[in-house]
């Protein structure tokens, strides 16, 4: 997975665009190029991606010198709410006017619940409700478009691993971790969205 995706284009298989993807972690990137490698040699021998080793905090000059139509962050914006204007600020200079930020991300539903052992095990040092998102958004140059509740599919998901984990004794995120995810979505503290917003 690269979790912050910079294209310029919706869809690079089907409308022949490009691709600039960005994570922090070098295995990911180093994954990222063999399978675009792969890709471009069966199917698609015109596409054009590019990969880099980097923070959404300090995008490479590469990105940066780059205007984009579409940014698609997926699970990795609710690590760094409590700097929510550098990362939108960030998106905001490379992404076109009219152009989409796509991200999937957890956001605060209750202002009473107590979900700082949620917040502790996602590494969370704050979490943004929609609406503190959306204004957010307004304040980087960006405004609010829609999104979908994915909490069934978030729930679903996290049963899942917890399960596996158990049943084949996975080292990593722990049964605890995943069954934390999960109940805290089904006890509507939290919610997992598709969130999007459209450069101004």
């Amino acid at each position: 997975n690269i979790p912050v995706q910079i294209s310029t284009g919706y869809n690079s298989s089907i409308m022949g665009c490009s691709v600039v993807g960005v994570d922090l972690a070098e295995n990911h990137i180093e994954m990222a190029i063999n399978a675009a490698g792969v890709y471009k040699r069966e199917k698609k021998p015109d596409l054009k991606a590019q990969f880099f080793a980097a923070s959404y905090f300090d995008l490479p000059g590469a990105v940066l010198n780059q205007s984009f139509s579409h940014v698609m962050m997926q699970t990795s914006m609710f690590y760094a709410h409590h700097r929510i204007d550098e990362i939108l600020g960030s998106i905001s200079k490379v992404l076109r006017p009219g152009g989409i930020l796509v991200t999937t991300d957890f956001v605060r539903v209750s202002d009473t619940a107590d979900i700082s052992e949620f917040m502790t095990m996602n590494s969370m040092p704050a979490i943004l409700s929609l609406d503190e998102m959306k204004a957010a958004f307004l304040r980087n140059g960006m405004e609010y478009c829609g999104g979908e509740n994915l909490d069934e599919h978030c729930m679903k998901c996290n049963a899942m691993k917890a399960e596996k984990v158990e049943k084949e004794k996975i080292v990593g995120p722990s049964v605890a971790f995943f069954n934390l995810r999960e109940n805290t979505v089904k006890e509507k503290s939290v919610s997992f969205q598709i969130i999007m917003a459209k450069k101004l």
